[in-house]
């Protein structure tokens, strides 16, 4: 009996370590910083030791062909590297920068298998509230710190625009709008919460002075409710009611934008980091190209580079220098899908996109899964991440492949069910 005991309760004590160990990935997936040259969370460390935990368990399940699709890349990216790009320019990349681009694309791969396993071990959900709640918790730490003044370094970039606990306030607005899909998705939290988050989210992003989050809260919003009005059943009376709003709102735009750029101008005044997005409601045009954006210069050379290998891409720990050699910008694309088309090749990148956007109409159209609402969530974060990725590089984010992989083992959960009439294998 005592023997059984023991067993149990060191059972119970593993169980509540592995939570802790979920809990603790889960909210540093907020946070990142750069050690060495390289973008390094603490959610890396506890992301290995539950792999360790799921191979020891016998529970690790590797999606084929993921990783064979991963190692096609691996040795078109590397031969690129390696043979073409010191025949075709002249240039030997430096062989530590290719070791260190690798070692990022090797993670973006760990983390895709890493959410496919726990969202086939039922874990994935869990994260997300813990990383959605910690994503409030971290935004409204920043509106009381702007609100009281205090501007310090570990939160605050140049000591003026919010940042949280990433390296970039850019990244940092992009993961503050995805910490309010779960929140607004679950059924069961009530809508004075939701209200609160989705509050919490906009003044956040605009503490941040991120234009690009701006854009990001804006069109995710947009999309929301555009899926309200088009999905959910309604009333004759209410559809009548909507319908009559959309046209009000339609017509007393020019005054609301009007009401935005006044408000806006003002807020220039009291918090500095507004000054950054006025440009979005009096030029939008120069909003890309001035205040440091300079979006339009990175896009171009982008462009350009793929211009000079369409098929196998320039591969990886060549991109910056090749940039700053031949059109003297030493900036990334600000763009996820032009630095996948430019390192990797467009056949290959093409071949992504389409596969992803494959997913996202497939996880919007199979309502019969009881898994439906959670698909619902990991598809809202990817879109979010998609919006997103048009202005800054999230082709190495963490909870981009995470969430990408939870998706992916949903729906492939979802396929076995159907099959075994029923029942989750």
């Amino acid at each position: 009996m005592n023997y059984s005991l023991e067993v149990i309760d060191s059972h119970k004590n593993s169980n509540i370590l592995f939570t802790m160990a979920l809990f603790s990935m889960a909210i540093l997936l907020h946070q990142s910083q750069v050690i060495f040259g390289v973008n390094i969370s603490f959610a890396d460390l506890f992301c290995v030791l539950i792999f360790i935990v799921f191979i020891l368990n016998k529970q690790l399940l590797i999606p084929v062909t993921p990783v064979i699709y991963f190692l096609v890349v691996s040795i078109v990216v590397l031969l690129t590297s390696i043979f073409y790009i010191p025949s075709q320019f002249m240039y030997t990349p430096n062989p530590m920068e290719i070791v260190s681009d690798y070692a990022k694309l090797a993670a973006i791969l760990v983390y895709f298998i890493f959410g496919y396993n726990l969202s086939r071990n039922d874990h994935m959900v869990d994260i997300l509230k813990w990383y959605s709640f910690f994503g409030m918790l971290i935004g409204g730490i920043g509106l009381v710190f702007t609100v009281l003044n205090i501007h310090t370094d570990i939160l605050f970039y140049g000591g003026v625009r919010y940042k949280g606990l990433m390296i970039d306030p850019n990244y940092f607005s992009i993961l503050q709008v995805t910490s309010l899909v779960y929140i607004t998705r679950v059924k069961s939290i009530k809508m004075k919460y939701k209200y609160a988050a989705v509050l919490i989210t906009a003044l956040a992003v605009l503490i941040s002075g991120s234009k690009t989050g701006i854009l990001t809260f804006s069109s995710y919003v947009m999309l929301r409710v555009i899926e309200y009005l088009l999905t959910y059943k309604k009333k004759a009376f209410s559809v009548v009611v909507q319908l009559f709003t959309i046209g009000l709102i339609i017509l007393a735009i020019p005054i609301v934008f009007s009401f935005l750029q006044n408000l806006v101008s003002f807020l220039s005044t009291t918090v500095p980091s507004f000054a950054r997005i006025e440009p979005l409601f009096t030029d939008f045009n120069g909003a890309l190209s001035e205040n440091g954006s300079g979006r339009n210069i990175t896009w171009k050379v982008a462009l350009q580079i793929i211009q000079l290998s369409p098929v196998i891409g320039v591969g990886i720990g060549t991109y910056t220098t090749i940039a700053v050699e031949m059109f003297h910008q030493s900036d990334i694309s600000h763009n996820t899908f032009l630095q996948l088309s430019a390192e990797w090749g467009i056949p290959l990148a093409f071949t992504f996109f389409a596969y992803v956007f494959f997913i996202i109409g497939k996880a919007s159209t199979v309502s019969d899964s009881p898994d439906f609402e959670n698909n619902l969530i990991f598809r809202d974060i990817i879109i979010i991440l998609l919006i997103g990725s048009m202005a800054i590089s999230l082709n190495n984010a963490r909870i981009l492949w995470l969430v990408f992989g939870a998706l992916v083992s949903s729906l492939d959960r979802n396929q076995i069910c159907k099959k075994t009439g029923g029942k989750y294998v």
